[in-house]
């Protein structure tokens, strides 16, 4: 059984990503009292939500544009869904860059990959062409 925290629907715009990044703190901050943990898991949903605003819907997509994002306590775990309604994309073409490749930007899948304890690209699922599951252990420090 899971405890519901968030649920959000927002336009995939840069504009939105504060709001989303204040909900998200208020949110995880009634889980966990480690600030630090917050932080990242605010910056993994971040770059997660700016994927989806850069990439995912193209630019003669005539669809919704909208990130939908839900997140939940199960046990001992945040879950994270990071939805929206553009093409699907092939979780095989997902991958971060090489950290050797010295350059600004295009670092998002790698911290979020570091920040939580499980990535799944779900793909197509309902209404959505792309959802993104993510998990991170809860510890009170």
């Amino acid at each position: 059984m899971h405890e519901t925290l968030l649920e959000i629907s927002l336009p995939a715009d840069a504009c939105n990503l504060r709001e989303i990044r204040d909900k998200i703190r208020n949110a995880t901050l009634t889980l966990t009292d480690c600030v630090e943990t917050v932080d990242r898991i605010i910056l993994a949903i971040n770059e997660a939500c700016m994927n989806v605003i850069q990439h995912a819907y193209p630019n003669d997509y005539n669809g919704q544009r909208d990130i939908v994002l839900d997140l939940y306590r199960d046990e001992n775990y945040l879950v994270i869904l990071v939805k929206d309604h553009a093409p699907t994309v092939d979780p095989g073409n997902i991958k971060p860059r090489d950290l050797n490749d010295i350059r600004p930007g295009g670092l998002g899948v790698h911290f979020i990959r570091e920040i939580m304890n499980e990535v799944e690209y779900l793909g197509q699922t309902g209404e959505f062409g792309n959802v993104l599951m993510m998990k991170i252990k809860l510890v009170n420090q």
